[in-house]
């Protein structure tokens, strides 16, 4: 079973969204390794997104998000030690720096090939 390039295409303005989120987060800690590959992702699909992607295309932009999560070192160990006011007021409008990475993973993994083979 393959699934409608309109339903990935709603899977992806997900994505953008959440990952949109996530770098307005980064970017509140000017030491954070991570918002350089955020950011490229975010283009990425922003890209594919004005394009007639592939599901390949999905499947290697959601390969990339998630090779920087799991393992020692990882972005699953990242935490941003500044606490402002404004970083505050960034976390009641759109969450901790965890939910938005635990949503940008979860987005990027439904735009993986999901089919059904029947015998």
């Amino acid at each position: 079973m393959k699934i409608q390039l309109s339903i990935r295409k709603n899977q992806l303005d997900k994505l953008i969204q959440s990952l949109e989120h996530l770098c307005i987060h980064l970017r509140l800690d000017e030491d954070c390794p991570w918002i350089d590959h955020f950011e490229r992702q975010l283009e990425n699909a922003k890209s594919l997104s004005n394009s007639k992607f592939t599901q390949k295309e999905l499947s290697d932009l959601s390969s990339s998000i998630r090779s920087v999560y799991g393992g020692m070192g990882s972005f699953n160990d990242y935490y941003n030690p500044n606490y402002t006011k404004h970083r505050n007021e960034v976390m009641k409008l759109l969450g901790s720096s965890t939910d938005l990475s635990e949503r940008v993973y979860e987005y990027a993994l439904e735009l993986m090939v999901i089919g059904i083979t029947s015998s």
